[in-house]
């Protein structure tokens, strides 16, 4: 980060000025007051899928505890005219130790979905991770970024075809590691959610990088040329038809022969649209061993898909 004063500073001396002709911050300044404002402008259903958890939310809790009993310690009569915050990863040097984790939909938030987070993540040097989720598709947000880093998370896939295709697609699309997801193999129990009936991805949201992949739709198509007749459906809702709309939307073509298509559509069943199938077991050792570099844990690995930082991990032992 900058040296001298810093950006704080130069941000309180801005509000400051302002508050002399009565202006105040249109955004909060903690974050505590931010996530208030976000509660009373965002829908319940965006508030229930982003800031929601499983069961009673005891871990989420328990995160944030965590995160509170980590203290910026002071340290006084020292030379700080010249701080470097910066941090060297996989062989890239960072301003900062701090990544933008990836978050699915974000279209419920923001009209322009992960292009936002790409610009400001562009705009600091900050590292992005591309959502699998994600709204907008990872080229296109690769191609918002220019030379900034960016990573990319990974759902395991049941079909290994799928896994192959995503990963190709991050490692053209410049992403630099890839943070492996291992505890998604089948969807939690969210109670804002369920309460709600919402599930993002059956209403065409978030599905970006599976509708922007060849081996995915391929699959889709396969499946829905094997498929056995329909039982017989309830009568439709406005909500249903919304549903479909959305769903047509999110697949590429026009609207008019997706809605004539028997390829997008709401599921029959909430899943995640990893591939069109039943939950994967997830991945195991000898199965990640197949990708060179690749070493997975009981929860998540980050996986470096240069060779430069192939190397760098390597040499650190950090697996």
């Amino acid at each position: 980060m900058d040296a001298g004063a810093g950006t704080g500073r130069r941000r309180q001396d801005e509000v400051y000025r302002a508050g002399v002709y009565g202006r105040r911050p249109l955004v909060p300044t903690v974050h505590t007051a931010l996530a208030a404002a976000a509660r009373r402008k965002l829908t319940d259903r965006a508030l229930g899928y982003v800031a929601g958890g499983a069961g009673g939310e005891a871990t989420v809790r328990a995160d944030r505890a965590a995160i509170d009993r980590w203290q910026v310690v002071p340290r006084v009569l020292r030379d700080v005219s010249s701080r470097d915050t910066s941090v060297e990863l996989f062989g890239r040097r960072l301003p900062a130790p701090l990544l933008l984790g990836p978050v699915g939909a974000l279209e419920l938030v923001h009209a322009d979905a992960d292009l936002a987070v790409a610009r400001a993540a562009a705009a600091t040097g900050i590292p992005m991770v591309f959502s699998n989720q994600a709204s907008v598709p990872m080229e296109t947000t690769a191609a918002a970024m220019g030379d900034s880093p960016r990573w990319m998370q990974l759902y395991w896939s049941t079909s290994d075809e799928l896994v192959s295709s995503m990963l190709h697609r991050a490692e053209a699309s410049g992403c630099e590691a890839v943070v492996v997801t291992l505890d998604t193999t089948m969807l939690g129990w969210r109670p804002r959610d369920l309460d709600l009936g919402h599930l993002p991805f059956a209403l065409g949201k978030g599905i970006a990088q599976y509708t922007s992949d060849p081996v995915f739709r391929r699959l889709v198509e396969e499946r829905a040329a094997a498929a056995p007749p329909r039982d017989p459906q309830p009568r439709p809702t406005v909500a249903a038809v919304r549903a479909l709309v959305g769903m047509a939307r999110a697949w590429p073509g026009s609207l008019a022969d997706n809605l004539r298509s028997p390829l997008p559509g709401p599921p029959s069943r909430p899943s995640c649209p990893s591939t069109p199938g039943p939950p994967s077991p997830g991945p195991t050792w000898p199965g990640c061993a197949r990708r060179p570099g690749c070493r997975c844990c009981s929860r998540a690995c980050c996986t470096p898909t240069t060779p430069a930082a192939r190397s760098t991990r390597a040499s650190t032992g950090w697996w």
